[in-house]
């Protein structure tokens, strides 16, 4: 009845893999942030084609998802990891359907693992001092101190630059 009203969901003998590796490129290169693009790949290469590269696209189902996310789990990979596994998957399926070479995304219906986020627990002042002790003379003391007194997270201490600096 699709085909009698015009939408033809054909992926032929696509497979995954080689749909993956179209869509990095005709599609997630354009939108993507260099560096997101190269997370996107690395996902792609690293998990989704080792699951499913040589599987037709037209074949890939929610329980094929949700056991890959499973396995991944498994294998030891946070929570968080897998998430992001879930929307490079989610995003290029999404595009699959819009292309009309698969009628509904299979990721869709998928549930990704919940990330649990554990309480920080801070430095008190003796652990504090003694780190600053061992950090004494060392090459990064300076962002260690500078860390430790503004409560910077490592991504934003070691993403600081220059002219971040107000010396004034």
């Amino acid at each position: 009845s699709d085909a009698d009203e015009g939408f033809v969901f054909d992926a032929g003998k696509q497979t995954v893999g080689a749909y993956m590796v179209r869509w990095l490129e005709d599609f997630a290169k354009a939108d993507l942030a260099p560096r997101t693009y190269h997370n996107y790949k690395l996902q792609v290469r690293e998990h989704i084609i080792p699951a499913f590269g040589n599987m037709k696209l037209s074949r890939v189902d929610t329980p094929n998802v949700q056991a890959l996310y499973s396995a991944k789990l498994r294998d030891g990979l946070k929570a968080s990891s897998v998430r992001y596994i879930h929307a490079v998957l989610h995003r290029a399926l999404s595009k699959a359907v819009d292309l009309r070479l698969i009628a509904r995304n299979p990721a869709a219906s998928a549930d990704p693992p919940k990330v649990r986020h554990e309480e920080m627990t801070p430095l008190d002042a003796q652990q504090t001092r003694t780190f600053l002790d061992a950090a004494s003379g060392e090459k990064y003391e300076a962002l260690y101190v500078l860390s430790l007194t503004c409560g910077l997270r490592m991504g934003e201490s070691l993403g600081l630059k220059w002219s971040d600096i107000d010396l004034e």
